[in-house]
């Protein structure tokens, strides 16, 4: 008698003996279980080749001091991911890193329920959730930054959040589920500013849905006054910011990124501003006269206010715009053979975390250019079935604008660092992925029991 056989004759013969009992069972006998159990162990095993680590940014975050229930605020970090740190802090000061990866790693683990909630809901086929979900709890390139004293972490879970979220409301609109999804775009936006593009993501979800759906446009009207809120909060939290430092904005870190896309691109001398130029034409040839060394020139951030240095990068832009365009398709011609996955944090010096470390470059590799052709084949495939069905594939949509949208802001916000600046978008990448599988074997499931019959 085989192991399967046996365990499913024994399973009832035990639910027999008590309602505890018939509890054990039904958590044994759930596919949630084992998808938590495996990915546990596969994630207590690399956690444990891993150094808590923290990265530049770090200490930005852990010496945040701005109270903004008092109007205060910081000019580079917006408060949810300090304030996350300061109640931590309540837990004990002591080990204060241990434990912010601790509870990094709590909620992460957690949010495997969200996404197979969410499979659960869009798939069809039972072994496609589950699949989908051990990949998911599998991911070593999201939870390697579990261990990193950054906003990614939480904002795989935020991304998560979001989705689940949205599938709810399709499933069953009513206007507080308009509002809390639209509300929680601000709390997104305030752990990490790049979510910025969820913002008019919600508007065009609301705006499609009250120009289709008449029974549901007095729940898309409370999701676009919602959405009216989010501007009045973000523009509220720029006053603050325009007043306690200076820049009329969420970040300043916006600033210092996109002044490097305009030096990469070369157009820093069309910002109709002669100084800021002339300074940072000064850096640029002191970067050539010493290549490869740590150079002092003129700190362009400290020297120049923010909004000024804002207007700088905006007239740039303005004034060169066909230059902008071609620096950033380079960019995106350059990813091209770059593998979308990394890891940042620190790996132990061992037999065992050199070989996972091994086995991770080459499990976890899928390079930009394939990422270019999902994109452009899953947005094909969404509207042939859109035409196709005459019925709009709602969460497929958001899923494909939750990509872009991601995409877009690395693309042109950033000038490094590209696979961490598109962390959060990886669950998507992997529920759009599999919702095609999972279309496929249904079919071919459908076909083989009808041949069967």
């Amino acid at each position: 008698m085989s192991i399967k056989n046996n365990v499913q004759l024994k399973l009832p013969v035990i639910a027999q003996k008590g309602r505890l009992n018939d509890k054990l069972v039904q958590l044994i006998c759930a596919p949630l279980f084992w998808i938590l159990a495996i990915s546990a162990i596969i994630r207590y095993v690399y956690y444990s080749v891993l150094l808590n680590t923290i990265a530049v940014d770090s200490a930005s975050y852990l010496n945040f001091h701005a109270n903004i229930l008092l109007g205060e605020t910081d000019g580079r970090r917006t408060p949810v991911y300090p304030y996350f740190i300061k109640l931590i802090n309540l837990f004990g000061s002591q080990s204060l890193i241990d434990h912010i990866v601790t509870a990094q790693i709590l909620i992460s683990f957690l949010s495997i329920i969200l996404f197979y909630k969410i499979v659960r809901t869009f798939f069809k086929s039972r072994i496609m959730i589950f699949v989908a979900s051990i990949s998911y709890g599998a991911m070593l390139p999201i939870i390697n930054f579990d261990k990193m004293v950054l906003t990614e972490s939480l904002s795989v879970t935020f991304g998560l959040i979001f989705m689940y979220m949205v599938i709810n409301y399709l499933q069953k609109p009513a206007h507080l589920k308009a509002w809390l999804l639209t509300l929680f775009v601000f709390i997104a936006i305030m752990l990490r500013p790049s979510f910025i593009y969820l913002l008019p993501l919600v508007i065009v979800f609301w705006g499609l849905r009250l120009l289709i759906f008449k029974k549901d446009r007095s729940m898309c009207l409370s999701g676009l006054a919602a959405s009216v809120v989010v501007i009045f909060l973000i523009l509220g939290y720029s006053v603050l910011n325009k007043r306690n430092n200076g820049f009329n904005g969420i970040s300043q870190i916006s600033n210092g990124n996109q002044m490097a896309v305009i030096v990469g691109a070369n157009i820093y001398m069309y910002g109709n501003d002669t100084e800021i130029s002339t300074a940072v034409k000064y850096n640029s040839e002191l970067e050539q006269k010493y290549p490869g060394k740590h150079v002092s020139g003129i700190n362009i951030m400290q020297r120049f206010d923010p909004d000024r240095v804002h207007i700088f990068i905006v007239n740039c832009i303005k004034n060169r715009p066909v230059a902008y365009m071609q620096y950033i398709g380079s960019k995106l011609f350059d990813l091209q053979a770059v593998n979308i996955f990394t890891n940042y944090a620190g790996h132990k010096r061992s037999s065992l975390a050199f070989k996972i470390e091994k086995a991770e470059y080459s499990i976890f590799y899928i390079t930009f250019n394939i990422l270019y052709f999902f994109i452009l084949l899953d947005l094909i495939l969404i509207i042939i079935v859109w035409i196709k069905n005459r019925q709009t594939p709602w969460f497929n949509m958001v899923l494909w604008l939750l990509i872009c949208g991601q995409m877009t802001i690395a693309i042109l916000g950033g000038y490094s660092e590209y696979q961490r600046l598109i962390l959060a978008i990886i669950p998507a990448l992997l529920i759009a992925s599999f919702s095609y599988i999972d279309k496929i074997y249904f079919m071919v499931d459908i076909k083989r029991r009808s041949v069967l019959v």
